[in-house]
Order: structure tokens, then C-alpha cells, then sequence
């Protein structure tokens, strides 16, 4: 009877491996609510006019929705230059997620 705990162990461990690779940084897996910075601008020349945001979201990981791609968040709201873009990723276990994309950037 020694070894379920360690399949417990071994399966536990091997969907926190496959679980980090979907998302960065790794969030827990009970819980997460992390913020956290994507790409931006090295030389910072590009003013801040607007915020847009995009989101993903999925129920028990058999189904997804949503658009997140920092290229059509820009395009649907008139971003010409890109500033900065952060995400936001909250999860609850597996039953829920919600991983949105924010741009920042210079309206034309």
C-alpha cells in the first residue's frame, strides 16, 4: 500500500511539469492570481496614450475562448506603436482560468 502514495506523488508532480509549460511563471495549483510583465519597448519612445486589454478564459480545461494575442488587441483598438505589454493570470485548480494580455501604447 506504499506505492499509491507515490503514484500520488509522481502524477502530482508530473502535471506541475506540463502545467508550468502552458504559462510562465508557474502558478500554484491550487490557486494563482499573478501579474506579470511581457515585452516592451527598450528604447521607451513610445507615449502612453491607450490600455487594451484581451483575455482567454477555460472551464475545466476541455474548453477555451477568447483572444489574447497582443497583435490583434493592438489592431482592434488602433494601437500604432506598442510601449509595453503586461498579463494577468488567475486560476482556480482546474475547473477555471483566465489569462488576459494588457498593450500599451500610442494611439493614431
Amino acid at each position: 500500500m506504499k506505492l499509491k502514495p507515490i503514484i500520488l506523488l509522481a502524477t502530482c508532480f508530473s502535471l506541475s511539469c506540463f502545467y508550468g509549460e502552458v504559462y510562465k511563471p508557474l502558478p500554484g495549483l491550487l490557486y494563482a492570481n499573478i501579474h506579470f510583465d511581457g515585452d516592451f519597448d527598450p528604447e521607451n519612445n513610445v507615449k502612453e496614450d491607450i490600455v487594451a486589454s484581451g483575455c482567454v478564459q477555460h472551464f475545466l480545461r476541455l474548453y477555451s475562448w477568447g483572444n489574447a494575442g497582443a497583435g490583434s488587441i493592438a489592431k482592434e483598438n488602433g494601437i500604432i506603436k506598442i510601449s509595453y505589454i503586461d498579463h494577468h493570470l488567475v486560476e482556480f485548480m482546474f475547473l477555471y482560468g483566465k489569462y488576459c494580455t494588457y498593450v500599451h501604447g500610442q494611439k493614431n
